[in-house]
């Protein structure tokens, strides 16, 4: 990887467990399925291709639980973040701002429908699917090429690299 980029790794938390209906939505867990996919993916990510210098995770228990399947007790910094919980473009740009750029392979943890605005803002255009697909389904993870400063992104300042989804492997 140049010296003047970094990459940027994006992962939906695997599909939650919505059976029980006096959780408050931070609190919901893995679903069986959220809990095999993870487990999936995070096998998947373990190529040093994807292997973060940083991970930036939602508070959620769903994120953390995803997080979880890829490491419990790794030698990479994870920083778990309240405002990552549900955030939108604009909280996220502020959370991505704030990494330091000792940081070159970033992984964030969280949640649509803010980590599919943010593919189309790095991305610079909308991404259409047909009806019957989702771009970033639960347990996905999409990896980008950044610039190096990431203070004041803008529109179309990644290149995707590629959108991986459980179903792909």
């Amino acid at each position: 990887m140049s010296d003047k980029l970094r990459e940027l790794i994006l992962w939906r938390h695997a599909k939650s467990d919505w059976g029980d209906p006096t959780l408050a939505d931070i609190d919901r867990p893995l679903s069986e399925r959220g809990r095999r996919n993870a487990k999936k993916m995070a096998q998947w990510l373990q190529q040093p291709a994807y292997q973060p210098d940083l991970i930036l995770c939602s508070n959620a228990k769903r994120t953390q639980q995803t997080l979880r399947r890829l490491c419990q007790d790794c030698d990479t910094q994870v920083r778990l973040q309240a405002e990552l919980y549900h955030a939108d473009l604009t909280q996220t740009l502020a959370q991505l701002a704030q990494v330091e750029t000792q940081f070159k392979r970033v992984m964030l943890i969280g949640h649509n429908p803010g980590l599919e605005q943010l593919i189309e803002f790095l991305i610079g255009e909308p991404i259409h699917f047909s009806a019957d697909a989702k771009l970033f389904p639960t347990a996905a993870v999409a990896k980008f090429i950044m610039p190096t400063d990431w203070t004041q992104l803008e529109r179309g300042d990644g290149k995707l690299v590629a959108i991986t989804r459980p179903k792909d492997i």
